[in-house]
């Protein structure tokens, strides 16, 4: 991307967000730090003026409360050996190690640029580069209202008739005849 720009997405709301650690891809070995940015009028205007190669997404579930969201990304390691490292900044601009909980809101900073799939959005600004260890620092956004972060938990849900046959069945006498 020799002409990538820098952009900022002011006060946007995110979830989902693997910014501080990469994460898994989906069903994949290969890590990435990732966000989904709840669509606003600028995010509207940028992927219309540049001609974004990016598929916007309905919320199916509490994302958004079912509103339009894109998701973008980037890969920890390179396919050239480098590895990449991003930060997070609280709303004073230092930087900050708490977790971003879904409805947090940011300024996120993306870079656009040029591939050979068309216009494409990418998660951070590059700050820094160590040519000697291969490492590439980005900024990634800076938290103006932070929302706690909640680990995922299991839920459990029961079928009340298939528990209630269940007991059912464990009351049942059998008598079993041996010969």
């Amino acid at each position: 991307m020799a002409s990538e720009k820098k952009i900022v997405l002011k006060d946007v709301e995110v979830c989902w967000a693997k910014l501080q650690e990469s994460a898994n891809k989906y069903m994949s070995d290969d890590t990435e730090f990732s966000v989904a940015i709840k669509m606003t009028d600028q995010l509207e205007r940028l992927m219309v003026d540049y001609k974004l190669n990016k598929k916007v997404k309905e919320g199916k579930d509490s994302t958004f409360d079912g509103g339009r969201f894109i998701k973008i990304g980037l890969d920890e390691n390179t396919r050239s050996g480098w590895t990449r490292y991003g930060e997070v900044y609280d709303v004073n601009g230092n930087p900050t190690q708490d977790l971003i909980g879904n409805g947090s809101k940011v300024n996120m900073f993306v870079s656009i640029g040029d591939s050979d799939y068309g216009n494409i959005i990418k998660l951070g600004h590059l700050s820094d580069m160590n040519h000697d260890t291969k490492d590439m620092f980005f900024d990634f956004c800076q938290v103006l209202e932070l929302v706690d972060y909640e680990a995922p938990s299991a839920v459990i849900k029961t079928n009340v008739q298939t528990t209630t046959s269940v007991e059912a069945a464990a009351v049942e006498e059998m008598e079993i005849a041996f010969e």
